[in-house]
């Protein structure tokens, strides 16, 4: 059983961790556990991203595996509860054949190094983001996932493993309907990006895209628990073979989503109908080449589908110029109408006649609809039927 290097006896108010050697965090001072509400059960462990930046929790790993040797003193960042980050510096204290442990005092930005030059990058970048319309986000792995898994095992993890939202802008909560009075950055990631079939289908793409894809879709939850079409923007922050952010942007598609169901709906009526109406209809291309057909012209003509779409139509028809004849017919100056000599598939020859109109539209098709034309009985057998 491990024993932490350093008792908590008269260090209360001392922020300290215990990391084994293999970078896990295995216990916590009783200090550091009020002000970061961490709890690490007994004979447990926890994440190093649950309580440090990616980037401390991948030098202290280092440290802690024997990789780096640690300065006297050095800054580390550390999670607060609230979601922010709080720079702290750090002393390393070794406990041979159990790992490190970790002392840490809060300091300012400041006396950390951090330069003035670098705090206004940092809080230009902050400006842009948050004054952004679209909806940037960030999720960030308290607990990394290991890339070198098999897909659903990553897909898993990205799902099942602590992650956080962090640096979400206005239009990221606006977008979700999160409540002004709630901070977006600390709601659970899960209650807006539930574990569906769809999401992990998104996230199946994601990895074999090696991480970075664009418009991918999703079904994401607003704060009051309706559905949303989304597309997203993904980037992905990988490190010694550790995913440890995902980030990008966000746009609702709802209203496009809709409008395309709605089209879909009326196309499935309209191919019902075509389908239940008697008479051949074809749609026609500028050029006379045949684009789409209903059932009735197969029972018509008794020609297959495969046979006739994408050929000129003059090849089953007689009659010479057939595609000027409809064009011209679907002119305003005509009646819409012209005869063809039609033949079948058994080569049987009849004058059938054609009704064409033209679609709306950038590229010119037609609509032509077809209807067998009444035989005339010879006259002797009309005399003889007086």
């Amino acid at each position: 059983m491990k024993t932490p290097p350093l008792t908590t006896t008269g260090s209360d108010g001392l922020m300290i961790d215990w990391i084994d050697e293999e970078g896990r965090v295995y216990a916590v001072s009783p200090h550091e556990a009020r002000e970061l509400e961490v709890d690490v059960e007994k004979g447990g462990t926890i994440a190093l991203e649950r309580i440090y930046s990616s980037t401390s929790a991948q030098m202290l790993k280092a440290i802690a595996r024997g990789e780096t040797p640690p300065d006297p003193s050095f800054p580390v960042w550390v999670n607060s509860p609230s979601y922010s980050e709080i720079p702290m510096v750090a002393t390393v204290v070794r406990n041979p054949g159990q790992g490190i442990a970790v002392v840490k005092q809060a300091l300012s930005a400041s006396l950390l190094g951090i330069g003035i030059e670098l705090s206004e990058r940092m809080e230009i970048l902050s400006q842009m983001i948050g004054a952004a319309t679209d909806a940037c986000w960030c999720i960030e792995f308290l607990e990394p996932v290991d890339i070198s898994l098999s897909e659903e095992e990553i897909v898993d993890s990205i799902f099942k493993k602590q992650s956080r939202w962090r640096a979400c802008n206005d239009a990221m909560a606006r977008l979700y309907r999160v409540p002004p009075e709630l901070d977006f950055n600390m709601q659970p990631v899960a209650r807006y990006f539930p574990d569906t079939e769809v999401n992990r289908e998104m996230v199946r793409e994601l990895v074999r895209a090696n991480y970075r894809l664009d418009r991918a879709a999703a079904i994401d939850r607003r704060h009051d628990g309706s559905e949303m079409f989304v597309e997203n923007d993904f980037r992905a922050a990988i490190r010694d073979g550790l995913l440890i952010r995902l980030w990008g942007t966000t746009r609702d598609i709802s209203p496009f989503k809709e409008r395309e169901q709605r089209l879909n709906d009326r196309a499935d009526t309209m191919q019902d109908i075509l389908s239940a109406t008697p008479d051949p209809i074809l749609v026609i291309s500028e050029e006379g080449t045949i684009l789409a057909a209903n059932p009735a012209t197969q029972t018509a003509w008794a020609h297959e589908a495969e046979d006739i779409l994408g050929r000129p139509i003059q090849r089953f028809v007689e009659t010479r110029n057939a595609a000027e004849k409809l064009r011209s017919a679907a002119s305003e100056n005509e009646d819409g109408e012209c005869d063809l000599a039609v033949i079948s598939a058994d080569r049987t020859k009849d004058i059938w006649r054609f009704h064409a109109s033209r679609l709306e539209g950038e590229v010119r098709r037609y609509v032509v609809t077809a209807r067998r034309k009444t035989k005339r009985r010879p006259r002797v057998l009309t005399e003889e039927a007086f």
